[in-house]
This record gives structure tokens, C-alpha cells and sequence, in this order.
């Protein structure tokens, strides 16, 4: 393939691996968004955890609920947390991928160029080997006609 078709495509393999990088940025984001969620939850939980039984009955089944209810909430922000990971990894190993066939094409694509560059100079060597040789004939030739007619010329005394 050629070198110039190598890197349209190498330029396409980049953008693929640039949406790759931004859909990965995007998968982190979501999770910092989901452990920080976590965070504040956890927080929250202290907080209740920490507060002073209430004398109230009502008021300890209200706490003892919100415990539930936190709790609760914390179990399923580690699920959420456990598939953002997840999807993380997924989108880590399609970026990984995308980079992969980058650095290879553009390493085809800097063995054509050099390829290329090769063959480039052996015709330019080809080229000036035959214009030397074109050259030298030309000088024997044109010192070979004057030879001769020096030598009709002595036969001719």
C-alpha cells in the first residue's frame, strides 16, 4: 500500500483513538462522580451513626430507618461503583486497542516512507550511473571521430 494511502488512514486511526481517549475520560469521570457520591453517603452514615440516641420513641425509629435507608443506599452505590469500574476497563481496553493499531500503522507507515525513500535513491542512482555512462560513451566517441580522422588524414599524405 501506499505511503500517502497509509497515512489517511493513519489519520483516521488517530481520530478513532481520540474518541477512544474521550469516551475513557468520560468513564473516569463518571466514576469519580459515583465514589464521590459514595464519599458523601459514607459521610452521611457517620454522621447518623454518631448522633446521640434520641429518648423519642419515634424519633429512634425515624434514625434507625435512616440508618437502613443509608446503608441501603451505600450497597447500591457500590454496585453502581463496581459497574462504572467496569465499564472503565472496557473503555481503557478499547482506547489500549486504538493505540495499539496507531503505533503499529505508524510504524508501516515509516517503514514504507523508508521503503520508499530507498528505492527513490537507488533510481537516482540508476539515473546518474547511466548519464556517466551516456557521458564517458559520448567522450569516447567524440575522441574516437578525431582519431580517425587523423589517421585518414595520415594515410592520405
Amino acid at each position: 500500500m501506499n505511503p500517502k494511502r497509509l497515512e489517511r488512514l493513519l489519520r483516521l486511526r488517530r481520530i478513532e483513538e481520540s474518541e477512544a481517549t474521550r469516551q475513557l475520560g468520560e468513564r473516569l469521570q463518571q466514576l469519580d462522580g459515583i465514589a464521590d457520591q459514595r464519599d458523601r453517603l459514607e459521610s452521611y452514615q457517620h454522621e447518623y451513626l454518631q448522633a446521640t440516641l434520641p429518648d423519642d420513641a419515634n424519633a429512634l425509629k425515624w434514625l434507625a430507618g435512616m440508618r437502613d435507608q443509608l446503608r441501603t443506599a451505600l450497597e447500591q452505590q457500590d454496585l453502581r461503583i463496581q459497574a462504572a469500574e467496569s465499564q472503565v476497563e472496557t473503555a481503557r481496553q478499547a482506547w489500549l486497542e486504538r493505540h495499539r493499531n496507531c503505533l503499529s500503522l505508524e510504524k508501516l507507515v515509516e517503514r514504507r516512507r523508508a521503503e520508499a525513500a530507498q528505492a527513490d535513491a537507488r533510481r537516482q542512482q540508476t539515473e546518474q550511473d547511466m548519464w556517466a555512462t551516456r557521458q564517458a560513451h559520448a567522450r569516447e566517441g567524440a575522441a574516437g571521430g578525431s582519431q580517425d580522422s587523423e589517421s585518414t588524414d595520415w594515410q592520405g599524405s
